[in-house]
């Protein structure tokens, strides 16, 4: 874990040192530096596997989700930005021997938590695309329950990302538009809970057999300068 989180910001850290003005630049800040916070929503499609073996489609588990995405960092200039971003997915959970419904209910959520960086490209335009590199760790929960029983699983495991998008210019501090995001990673620890009345037990342990799973998400991102 320890040495996966270090690999994670050496690898962040490289990146905005490439996309980085140059040590001149750097010591005149910029006029357009300053904090940068921002808001994002759409919808995500899930794609791939939970963990290895037959039957673990992550879409048989989950048809989409609902990501709310709060982000807050750092603008060193017009094109560049680096911060941490908060994730929490509100998913459309199934039940994998049907839909959740009648006397199956069906909850919990996914959570996500990383580090990121953005390149606007032609910022002074009226609409400037931007691309986008990241990646964090990600929190999946969910609970299958009865009035007299329940199962639930929860998973936890590193991801990394790719995103572009553009920025229509609202007002000299706000931008508004469209992104596109491909999230990669896998869940390599899972805790399993099985309820029998009023008693629950939990047993956690590493997936032996780990595979790749894909979030896509189309949606909407603000962005206010500050």
């Amino acid at each position: 874990m320890v040495d996966r989180v270090r690999t994670f910001l050496a690898a962040v850290f490289v990146v905005a040192l490439f996309l980085s003005p140059g040590g001149e630049a750097m010591a005149q800040p910029s006029p357009d530096a300053g904090i940068e916070l921002a808001l994002r929503t759409g919808i995500a499609i899930p794609f791939g596997q939970l963990q290895g073996g037959t039957n673990q489609n992550l879409d048989r588990y989950a048809g989409s989700a609902v990501p709310i995405i709060v982000e807050g960092g750092y603008r060193l200039d017009s094109h560049l930005f680096f911060g941490a971003r908060f994730q929490y997915d509100f998913p459309q959970f199934k039940n994998p021997n049907g839909n959740c419904n009648g006397d199956v209910s069906c909850e919990g959520s996914i959570v996500h938590l990383g580090l990121e960086a953005i390149y606007r490209i032609a910022p002074e335009q009226y609409f400037a695309p931007w691309v986008g590199l990241g990646g964090g760790y990600q929190w999946l929960t969910a609970d299958y329950f009865s009035a007299n029983a329940g199962a639930g699983v929860s998973m936890t495991g590193f991801q990394g990302l790719v995103q572009a998008g553009g920025d229509v210019r609202i007002n000299p501090k706000f931008v508004l538009g469209p992104f596109m995001e491909i999230a990669v990673g896998r869940f390599d620890s899972a805790t399993t809970r099985l309820r029998l009345g009023n008693t629950t037990t939990e047993n956690t342990a590493d997936i032996a057999d780990t595979d790749w799973h894909t979030w896509l998400i189309l949606g909407v991102r603000g962005a206010f300068g500050l």
